[in-house]
């Protein structure tokens, strides 16, 4: 089959690189997959799109700008060099992430012959942006959506809610070999921590909009009664205002950990360092790839029930959900705090299963394909 992916962001970490791993999942499965993303010609050589597709095996066409937000000009650029990809490679997909690439996209195959079957993926709960231009200019030559949560459903309208075979839920997936079973790796050799210490971990940019507030309160509460609980930090931004300042006002100055930006292995040996990940709230990626991640590599999360959340972890049985508030997560992390060592352990083995299980990257590839598939069959027989 051949796979047309369109991603309207430059920015790697958000929806560049998961469309990407998809590419590739898909290609290894034998399809001829071409994907177009936005360009950051003006990034660091280590940063660039070309270079960090290059090194998973990508090849990365630019010859579409697909910038992340409607910009007229673009769009009226992008549109004809689009409909000259179509006529070269002749896709039967087209696969976009993003809003503007799906308005690219729907633009580029109305009225077309024998247009290809053309989906769109929703990564965020909430649903499509854009509300109007989705209904009438992207929905109407829309042929599936791939939701990234079953909230999602709830917010649908039109044939894509009555239709429920043109809308299936696939997660997100994510490389579960390279976080699972890694042991190999060990720890993070930069981090002191003493033997018998619970390391409670957050992964994330830090910043306001991630809530590590909520995390320290919720250590602060619980300090008193555990004595061996301690705060890792793992992302960069400005730990001295949003770490070091309200821990020194909750007096737990001596229970936090900053661990700086880890990636790659580092990032592994940072997971395998921690005894459970708290997640208080999602950054720009609503699909919490943090949560799938820590699962991956059997750790445990404690996690406000936002959301995807509900759907990422079983409470009790691979972590636990909690209210949007510090009192709400210190009551969840009690709980595991006063899990026994046993019963911890279970609970990591069982979040390690459940990754295996539902957040590979062959599994979206596959599921996936088969929607596809399922689309291109519809429409023969419509």
């Amino acid at each position: 089959m051949r796979i047309l992916h369109l991603v309207s962001n430059f920015r790697w970490t958000e929806r560049v690189e998961p469309a990407a791993d998809l590419a590739i999942a898909q290609g290894r499965l034998g399809h001829d997959v071409r994907y177009f993303c936005g360009r950051n010609r003006g990034a660091k050589p280590e940063d660039c799109i070309q270079g960090r597709a290059a090194r998973k095996g990508l090849v990365y066409d630019d010859r579409l700008h697909l910038p992340k937000h409607f910009q007229p000009l673009r769009t009226w650029q992008d549109l004809p060099r689009l409909q000259a990809v179509l006529d070269e490679f002749q896709p039967e997909v087209i696969h976009c992430h993003l809003d503007n690439a799906h308005l690219l996209a729907a633009l580029a195959v109305r009225g077309r012959p024998n247009r290809p079957v053309l989906v769109r993926t929703l990564y965020e709960p909430a649903g499509p942006d854009w509300r109007l231009r989705f209904r009438y200019v992207c929905a109407p030559v829309t042929d599936g959506l791939v939701l990234a949560s079953q909230a999602t459903r709830a917010r649908l309208f039109g044939r894509f809610r009555r239709e429920p075979d043109r809308a299936p839920v696939i997660i997100p997936g994510i490389d579960v070999a390279e976080f699972a079973g890694r042991t190999d790796l060990g720890r993070l050799t930069h981090m002191t921590i003493p033997p018998d210490i619970f390391v409670l971990g957050m992964v994330a940019s830090i910043n306001k909009r991630r809530r590590l507030d909520l995390a320290l309160e919720a250590v602060a509460q619980l300090a008193p009664r555990f004595p061996g609980l301690r705060l890792m930090f793992v992302g960069r931004g400005k730990p001295d205002i949003f770490i070091h300042e309200p821990a020194r006002r909750l007096g737990i100055a001596d229970r936090v950990l900053v661990a700086g930006y880890c990636r790659n292995d580092d990032l592994v040996r940072a997971y395998h360092t921690m005894d459970a990940l708290i997640y208080p709230f999602h950054g720009t990626d609503e699909s919490c790839r943090t949560v799938r991640e820590a699962l991956a590599a059997g750790v445990p999360v404690v996690a406000c029930a936002l959301g995807i959340v509900p759907e990422l972890i079983r409470d009790g049985q691979t972590g636990y959900l909690a209210d949007f508030s510090s009192a709400g997560l210190a009551v969840a992390l009690g709980r595991m705090l006063e899990l026994t060592p046993a019963a911890r352990a279970q609970m990591a083995t069982n979040a390690a299963a459940d990754a295996r299980a539902q957040f590979s990257r062959e599994t979206q590839a596959a599921r996936t394909v088969a929607f596809y598939e399922h689309l291109v069959r519809r429409r023969a027989h419509s």
